[in-house]
Order: C-alpha cells, then sequence, then structure tokens
C-alpha cells in the first residue's frame, strides 16, 4: 500500500514539476473579439489536436517541450493562417518551467484589396526559447511578414493586357488655376469629363489646392474637360490646366463663366498617372463643457473601408497630422484610440486653415472613428494637403554587424533622388540620428562618412526604428561610399510627416525676429466678430505665446481694395483690435501685442480699385498677419 501511494506520489510531482509551454491568444479583427475560430494543431507534422473556440475569443494552448508546432486558424469570412511555436531547442534543464506566451491573433479578410493574401503561405508569427526562461515572438521574423502583409499603396490597380484589343481604363490627374499661377487654384469648383460627342464620362471637384483626378477613363474616349467657374464675373483671367507634376498642359479663357480645354493625345498621355494619390490631414482639438485642448502627440489610425489599419501616425503639439498616398474615389476611416476620448468629451475634425469639418462620430472595435470617402466631396476636398504643404522628418538607428554595436558619432548624409545633399546630422553615443522638419520627399536616399575606415570593421550596417525594430541589413563593402537606397515600406518605417505650421518654429524658447506668418482669418463682410475658424487660429497664437514668453506679436489685418479707402482702414483697425482682445482675455499680458489696421494699404497683387480681378485674386487680400517681435 505504502508503495503504490509512492509511485502515485511521484507521478504527482512529476506532473506539478514538468514545465511545458502555455499559449495564450486572443482571436480578432480589427481590434474587436473574433468568435467561433477553429485551431488546429500539427505536431512535428502530425495534427495532434483540433479545437473550437465557438462563442469565445480567448483560447490556451499546453504543448509539451522538444516538439515544434504548427497552429493553424481558420474562420469563415477571414483568411487562414498559421504560426510555428519551436520547442525543440529548449535544453532539458529548463524543462520544468512553465512557459507563459500571451499574444493576439489578427484576423483579416480574404475581401480586404489592401491584403496580400499570398503573404500568408508563411507563418505569419515564429516563438522561439529566448534562451533563458521564456517563449518569446521572434520580432525580426515577424516584422519582416508584417511589412510583406499590406500591399503597397502606390501599386497601381490596372492589370497588365494580354489582349491588345480591351482597353483598361485609367487614372487621370490634374490642377486647375489661373494665369499659370500654381498660387492661385481654382477652388471647390465642380469639372466634368467628357467624350468628343459631348457624353458626361466622369464628373469631379477640384479640392483646396485646385487639384483633381478621373479614375476609370479610357483614353480613347476623353476628348475634353470642361468646368463652371462660379464667382468669376469681372474677372478676364485664363484658366490653366496643369498635370499632377505641375507641368502646364493646356490654357483657355473664360467665356460665360465656363471653361473647356480641348485635348490632344499628348495631353491625355501628360494628364495619365495611375500612381497618383492623395494627402490628407488637420487638426484634432478634444472638448468637453469645461476645457477645449489640442489632442497633442496621440496615436493617429488611417484605416481602410474593412477597418483595416493602413498607416498610423503621432499627432503633433498643435493636434496636426497628415497621411499621404490615400486613392481617389476610395473609402477610409481616420481612428483614434477610444480609450483617448473620455465621456462627455467630443474630438473635433479641423482642416489645415483651420475650419470646423466634422466630429469623430462612430465606434469600431477599439477605436473612435471619422468615416471618409476620397471622391472630391466637400469634405475630403477641404481636408486634402499639397507636398508643398508638409515637413518630413526622418529618424532611426544604426548598427554594425548586430545590434550592440551602435555607431555613434558618425556623420548620416541625407540626399533627395537626385543625389544633391538635402542635410547632415551625426548619430548620438547609440546610433540613434534624427532629421527634423525638413522639406517634404517623397524618395531619398542616406549614406555616412566613413571617418577613420570606422565602417570598414563591419561586414553589414543595421538600421533599426527608433523603437528597435530592424528595418533593413545591408551588405557593407570596404573601400566603397555607404549608401542606403531605401524602398517605399521601408521609408514609411523611418519617416514621419508634419504639416508645414510656421507656428512650430516658435514652440522652442528661443527668440525669433523678422518672421511674418500670414493667417486666413475670415470675417463676415463688413464685421468685426470673430468666425469660429479665427477662435481657432487665434487659439494656436495663444499657445505659442503661453509657451514662448521672449516673443511679442503684432496683429496686422488688411483689405481688399472694394469699398472706400478710409472705411477699409476703419474696418482693419477694428478687425486686428478685436484679435488682440481674444487672446488678452485668455490671459496674456497686453504689453506683448501691438495690432495694427492697414487697410487697403498693403496688398499683395496687382488688384487696386477698379481693377479686374477675379474672387480668388481680392481674397489674397483679406488676411491677417502676425509679425513675430523679439521681447
Amino acid at each position: 500500500m505504502k508503495k503504490n501511494l509512492l509511485v502515485l506520489f511521484a507521478v504527482f510531482c512529476f506532473v506539478i514539476l514538468k514545465g511545458q509551454i502555455t499559449i495564450i491568444g486572443h482571436n480578432e479583427i480589427n481590434s474587436s473579439p473574433l468568435l467561433n475560430t477553429t485551431i488546429l494543431i500539427k505536431q512535428d507534422g502530425v495534427i495532434k489536436e483540433t479545437i473550437h473556440t465557438k462563442a469565445k475569443a480567448d483560447f490556451t494552448l499546453k504543448l509539451s517541450f522538444d516538439h515544434n508546432y504548427n497552429i493553424y486558424f481558420s474562420n469563415t469570412k477571414y483568411q487562414n493562417m498559421f504560426m510555428e511555436v519551436y520547442g525543440k531547442n529548449i535544453p532539458k534543464e529548463k524543462q520544468d518551467i512553465n512557459m507563459v506566451h500571451e499574444l493576439n491573433i489578427p484576423f483579416v479578410l480574404k475581401t480586404d484589396e489592401d491584403i496580400d493574401t499570398n503573404a500568408f503561405k508563411k507563418a505569419f508569427c515564429k516563438i522561439v526559447f529566448d534562451g533563458n526562461s521564456k517563449m518569446i515572438s521572434d520580432s525580426i521574423y515577424n516584422n519582416n511578414f508584417n511589412r510583406t502583409v499590406l500591399k503597397n499603396t502606390l501599386q497601381t490597380q490596372m492589370t497588365d493586357v494580354v489582349n491588345p484589343v480591351v482597353e483598361v481604363p485609367v487614372l487621370l490627374a490634374g490642377r486647375i488655376c489661373l494665369n499659370k499661377n500654381l498660387k492661385l487654384p481654382v477652388v471647390n469648383q465642380v469639372i466634368t469629363a467628357l467624350d468628343k460627342n459631348g457624353k458626361v464620362l466622369k464628373t469631379t471637384a477640384t479640392n483646396r489646392f485646385g487639384a483633381f483626378a478621373f479614375t476609370g477613363i479610357k483614353t480613347s474616349e476623353i476628348a475634353k474637360i470642361k468646368m463652371e467657374l462660379k464667382n468669376a464675373e469681372g474677372s478676364l483671367a485664363s484658366v490653366s490646366l496643369f498635370n499632377s507634376n505641375k507641368v502646364l498642359v493646356s490654357e483657355t479663357k473664360l467665356v460665360n463663366n465656363n471653361c473647356e480645354w480641348l485635348l490632344k493625345p499628348t495631353d491625355v498621355q501628360s494628364l495619365t498617372n495611375n500612381q497618383y494619390t492623395f494627402n490628407i490631414g488637420g487638426k484634432l482639438l478634444l472638448s468637453s463643457a469645461q476645457q477645449k485642448k489640442f489632442f497633442a502627440n496621440k496615436t493617429i489610425y488611417l484605416c481602410n473601408k474593412y477597418n483595416t489599419i493602413v498607416k498610423k501616425t503621432t499627432s503633433n503639439v498643435l493636434g496636426a497630422f497628415v497621411f499621404e498616398d490615400v486613392r481617389p474615389d476610395d473609402t477610409y476611416f481616420l481612428g483614434v484610440d477610444i480609450k483617448e476620448v473620455g465621456s462627455g468629451e467630443k474630438l473635433d475634425f479641423l482642416n489645415k486653415d483651420d475650419n470646423y469639418v466634422k466630429f469623430f462620430d462612430t465606434i469600431a472595435g477599439t477605436r473612435r472613428s471619422l468615416k471618409i470617402n476620397s471622391n472630391y466631396n466637400q469634405v475630403f476636398n477641404s481636408i486634402s494637403i499639397s507636398e508643398d504643404e508638409m515637413k518630413m522628418n526622418v529618424n532611426a538607428k544604426v548598427y554594425g554587424d548586430q545590434n550592440n554595436n551602435p555607431l555613434g558619432k558618425i556623420k548620416i548624409i541625407l540626399l533627395n533622388e537626385n543625389y544633391v545633399v538635402i542635410d547632415s546630422v551625426l548619430t548620438d553615443d547609440y546610433g540613434a540620428f534624427k532629421f527634423k522638419y525638413l522639406p517634404f520627399l517623397k524618395r531619398f536616399y542616406l549614406s555616412a562618412h566613413n571617418s577613420d575606415n570606422l565602417l570598414d570593421a563591419f561586414k553589414n550596417i543595421l538600421i533599426y526604428t527608433m523603437d528597435d525594430k530592424l528595418v533593413k541589413i545591408i551588405t557593407n563593402e570596404k573601400g566603397k561610399r555607404f549608401i542606403y537606397k531605401p524602398i517605399d515600406a521601408e521609408i514609411n518605417k523611418i519617416k514621419d510627416i508634419e504639416l508645414d505650421d510656421p507656428w512650430l518654429d516658435l514652440m522652442s524658447n528661443k527668440p525669433k525676429t523678422n518672421n511674418t506668418i500670414i493667417e486666413n482669418i475670415l470675417f463676415e463682410t463688413n464685421k468685426t466678430e470673430l468666425l469660429p475658424q479665427a477662435k481657432e487660429v487665434l487659439n494656436k497664437v495663444i499657445l505659442v505665446l503661453n509657451t514662448n514668453k521672449a516673443i511679442k506679436i503684432e496683429i496686422s489685418a488688411h483689405t481688399d481694395s472694394k469699398g472706400t479707402d478710409a472705411d477699409n482702414l476703419k474696418l482693419s483697425q477694428l478687425r486686428a483690435k478685436t484679435a488682440l482682445t481674444y487672446i488678452t482675455d485668455a490671459g496674456i499680458d497686453a504689453d506683448r501685442i501691438i495690432s495694427i489696421g492697414y487697410g487697403e494699404g498693403k496688398l499683395l497683387n496687382k488688384c487696386k480699385d477698379n481693377a479686374p480681378c477675379s474672387e480668388i485674386e481680392h481674397a489674397q487680400n483679406r488676411r491677417v498677419e502676425f509679425k513675430i517681435l523679439q521681447n
């Protein structure tokens, strides 16, 4: 009897002390729980077990050491996928440890056009022994896999045509401006593509910088583009059609507020750009009954129509953000983590000019979202951003051979695609470098000075993101110049984009002088009351003045030439005074602000009294300027 008890006790101890691999998983789709998943476990290639989660999203797998596993996941509408768990190489002396690893299983829809389903022929995740006491995700493999899942947003959706008789529709893109001047865009005007018989092929509209795109157009059919230019009375301007590269294609005159461009085959070819995309952005404000504040330093997501995250970025100190490579005629969701918007709070979206657009009105999984249709509606047009309005930051870390060899104090050079040097910077002691607030480049290269042949000691140069994710392993050739030419997917890992906002330069405590900032602060005709958009601009000014105590400002208001000189002078003085009062009411010392009204005394163009000017040209002169002065 005692012997039997001892045997049972030994078995019990063995079971208790014998370790195992425990995988705790959470099935999800777009950060929301996904139920009814089938999980098949293969141990060394042999089916060991099948699990059905049914009404649960979570599961637990208990796996033995000395085996490798393939874990397969399937769910009706979603992409089948698998992960690998490596338990064979765990030393015997470590096999008394219960190694627990927890992870999310991110499913994707089979029908999601942004997902490359071929990627899932490989394991989406590898779980390996860390050499000490844990099972961990193989971050290098997983990061490399994740780069292959999302298709390149610049990839053309036009397939190659085997039969030359079948014509594939293309994308035509361009800009419309006045007088060959890209600084005079024709904004928010409906334009139409027609065939030679006048049949409408497609209708769209220009955005806030005059850009447009026609999708699904056959080049053999389109014969002309037509536009009605509203509010053009009194204007003798010509209207210019540019392609997406800002090259003039054609020019025409207004006839009864209408214009049209007859297109030659070469014109159509010039306008054709199947890889054309847009940039969108703006500013987020979090408001409640008690306060309003910038939604600063928060993660912003760009999701496709299936709510799959396509891109993400971080808002700056003014709550501003921008996304590039948004396709025309598609559906997107802008999202933020739901925990960032509290009960009783509202997240407002403003465009670059501080005009209110919409508020984030949708709950989608773990995100609060706003639906955006990129079909040139008024909302989309108002949040479009040109490359001229964007700045970029390039941040990364460089190592030699392995990430315990940071390349400190080496000179990193940033070049454009024509190999012209844009800027240079030294890495810190940890191999990190940062290029801040540079003019936006779609493509760039990185090089390094090989001082004292420091780089020749290494076979490979490793590029990591600032949060320690591997981007690229580059073979280093001794005696040759090191240069890194990142592909699009790699550029997106080390580059982030900001809206060009001159106020950001003033957020530091470095005093600035002789710096004039022009804002489109609008007033109703002959009135001095601040509109909501004007208050948003002035809130930004207040934040800058509170942050940088070393500056004061001069506020100057200007009018167009309509009306009498005396009336315009008085009106501008009152408007400048209104802006000053709003700022001082927020607690800014009145001694730091000067207000002046110039009336029509400082026009920016030729539009003096009775000059034949368009409404667009007159609008250039209706402005408020902020001159930054040293305190």
